[in-house]
């Protein structure tokens, strides 16, 4: 098995023409651009590159997203899947035009999608919270009968693409901790469980800034659609605010978001999302608790970035916020889960 970071862009590139001119059944394909590495991306590896002696959809810029070998074949599927469905529905994703599941390949299971111009939202406009907002509800407001359908189709079931499973499932398994703190958030949770709204929401998972794209103060793409699921959209918002208010305190995201007052951010965001798509509250709130501790308990896992201890505390103060369960600080961070 090739090891992808036992290979240079160079060797990423003659693989790649290699099999799409055996894939596509022409000798003459090949680069007008060469393979180039793309900024971002920390779960996959991406490269911009263009074609000549194409056709159709792939005689335009494009990018080749690339996962490493230990994540199997599904991430593939099932984010280029997402992404087609809701490109198909006139949401601004890059559509995936070929996907490859042979690792033998490039060393991992990969797919081409577009390339889209832009700059993260960040960069590119004065207006973030209120076209995050507006963007976002947009994105809550497409019903996502089909892409459960295409997803089906693709092989996924109901305990990958509901949360409401993933939650039954994430609950259970955090009972089996020892640890009085986490019993007693998971039993906060499961007492003051919301009922799900009658229609659910396609939820991005990671919805914030610097995964928006624009050019020109148009919204041109929404990227990284790995933690996608049908969910109440609560948890969206809830997670996004989580990546306002919280995360940029401890992971410096750029020199552009430094002097931003995130709790005026948070609210402006939040206010123009309810006048597009009304949200309860509490749900929000109850979401957040969810949030928060899954990140904990990432934590626990062993993910050291989750165990910063600042970090920490402001999970830990934000899950007390809303609770009212005071957790001690010094927590014990080595188990089993």
């Amino acid at each position: 098995m090739i090891q992808l970071n036992e290979l240079k862009p160079e060797q990423i590139a003659s693989k790649l023409i290699t099999y799409l001119r055996e894939e596509l059944h022409d000798s003459t394909i090949d680069y007008i651009s060469p393979l180039t590495p793309l900024k971002g991306g920390f779960e996959t590896f991406m490269y911009y590159f263009k074609l000549k002696n194409t056709k159709d959809e792939l005689n335009q810029p494009l990018v080749l997203r690339l996962y490493p070998e230990y994540y199997g074949s599904d991430n593939a599927i099932w984010e280029s899947c997402i992404q087609n469905g809701l490109a198909n529905q006139g949401y601004p994703v890059p559509k995936a035009h070929l996907i490859c599941t042979n690792k033998l390949i490039l060393g991992g299971a990969f797919f081409i999608m577009e390339f889209l111009t832009g700059k993260p939202m960040m960069i590119a406009s004065k207006d973030i919270p209120t076209i995050l907002g507006k963007t976002h509800a947009a994105l809550h407001r497409i019903d996502p009968k089909s892409l459960i359908k295409a997803l089906k189709q693709r092989g996924f079931n109901k305990n990958q693409y509901l949360y409401t499973k993933i939650l039954d499932n994430d609950l259970k398994t955090a009972k089996k901790s020892e640890l009085p703190w986490i019993l007693d958030i998971v039993e906060w949770l499961i007492k003051n469980r919301p009922p799900e709204p009658k229609s659910l929401a396609i939820c991005h998972g990671d919805f914030h800034p610097y995964n928006i794209l624009m050019n020109e103060g148009k919204i041109t793409g929404v990227l990284d659609w790995g933690g996608t699921r049908i969910a109440d959209p609560a948890l969206d918002i809830a997670n996004t605010i989580k990546l306002i208010t919280i995360f940029p305190k401890h992971f410096p995201l750029g020199p552009e978001y430094e002097s931003v007052d995130s709790d005026r951010f948070s609210r402006q965001y939040l206010d123009t999302y309810q006048a597009q798509f009304p949200i309860d509250k509490l749900k929000i709130d109850y979401y957040g608790v969810v949030r928060s501790l899954d990140s904990l308990l990432t934590g626990l896992r062993g993910n050291q970035a989750m165990r910063h201890p600042p970090l920490v505390r402001d999970l830990l103060n934000f899950i007390h916020e809303v609770t009212g369960i005071r957790i001690p600080e010094s927590l014990e961070l080595d188990i089993n889960l």
